[in-house]
């Protein structure tokens, strides 16, 4: 086991982290799945083994000590082990599982690829793909923002020449331009997830289609920590308050010390230096935790979402928990 640890800490091969998760479930069923006969003999339920050979300890006190060691050690060592195995070795390879779906509303064929998060279909409905966002493309003379050639090309790529796709709608199911909001699906994959994990669109959360917010981040923060794609440039960084000049505009990363968190009628505001303020208006507010917004003042905190300007002052509304970072919680 050690040696296999080893491997794939050094080589992230596929083929040896399918191994070792592979040891690790059996080593687990093995190691565990125990009950006993009587005090002196444990035996493996009979669905897990075969009828002939299933009985572990033939009534000998040696064996039996060993099965229960197992079993003891099973139960500590396998969370051990998940826990010390490096998430980028796994997540690599099995962070499209948990984002799979089982069921799907529609079957359909796209007639063209508009950008990096919008296609048409044969049937002319404009699909808007739910959790993400790519850099715009450029119209009316206006050059396009870095990485949306790329997007699209990638989207045109993953749909290939078939290009059928089924859809899984949100729970809201147009938009306020009247596209069809889903997750799509290609030979079983999201593309979403295959967009995210390549640095190639940002998470987007917006109420109430928030179904698979949280393996999307996961997504997200693999292709960020591998610097891939759009975390490569820097206008992807996470920028300091103190540096925005107040003309900035479109999806930001921010971090600051927060000064104070007040509330209105229908908010919660949280205020950082160089007058930026982040809003979570009341509709929201349950995908928070409100008290720790409340304890927020002279934490280090970054947030993500569309930065605009309103009377002067610079904001972002934040839609959901996982669009807030508290950094150094320290007061």
């Amino acid at each position: 086991m050690k040696l296999m640890l080893n491997a794939v800490v050094v080589t992230h091969s596929r083929l040896v982290q399918r191994t070792l998760v592979s040891s690790i479930l059996t080593f687990a069923l093995n190691a565990t799945h125990f009950t006993p006969v009587n005090r002196k003999c444990w035996i493996q339920p009979a669905e897990s083994t075969n009828s002939v050979v299933n009985t572990v300890c033939r009534n000998a006190l040696k064996r039996q000590y060993r099965t229960q060691k197992n079993a003891l050690l099973g139960r500590f060592f396998i969370p051990a082990l998940l826990i010390f195995v490096s998430p980028t070795c796994l997540s690599k390879d099995y962070i499209d599982q948990g984002c799979v779906s089982t069921h799907f509303h529609e079957k359909v064929i796209v007639d063209y690829v508009i950008d990096g998060d919008t296609v048409v279909l044969k049937d002319k409905r404009h699909i808007r793909l739910i959790g993400i966002d790519t850099p715009e493309l450029g119209h009316n003379n206006s050059p396009s923002e870095a990485g949306a050639d790329s997007a699209r090309n990638a989207l045109k790529k993953m749909l290939g020449n078939a290009s059928l796709i089924h859809l899984v709608y949100g729970k809201e199911r147009h938009d306020r331009h009247d596209r069809t909001l889903a997750h799509i699906y290609a030979d079983g994959l999201n593309l979403q997830i295959q967009l995210l994990k390549s640095g190639l669109a940002m998470p987007l959360r917006i109420p109430p289609n928030l179904a698979f917010a949280d393996c999307y981040n996961e997504a997200s923060q693999f292709a960020k920590k591998q610097r891939q794609g759009l975390w490569r440039l820097s206008r992807y960084k996470t920028h300091s308050v103190k540096s925005l000049s107040g003309n900035e505009k479109g999806s930001y990363s921010i971090s600051g010390k927060v000064q104070r968190v007040t509330t209105s009628r229908s908010s919660i505001w949280i205020n950082l230096e160089n007058n930026v303020a982040l809003r979570i208006k009341n509709a929201d507010l349950h995908y928070f935790n409100e008290s720790e917004l409340l304890s927020l003042k002279s934490k280090t905190i970054e947030a993500s979402g569309w930065l605009y300007k309103h009377k002067g002052q610079i904001r972002i509304r934040l839609r959901h928990h996982l669009d807030l970072i508290i950094v150094n919680s320290k007061d």
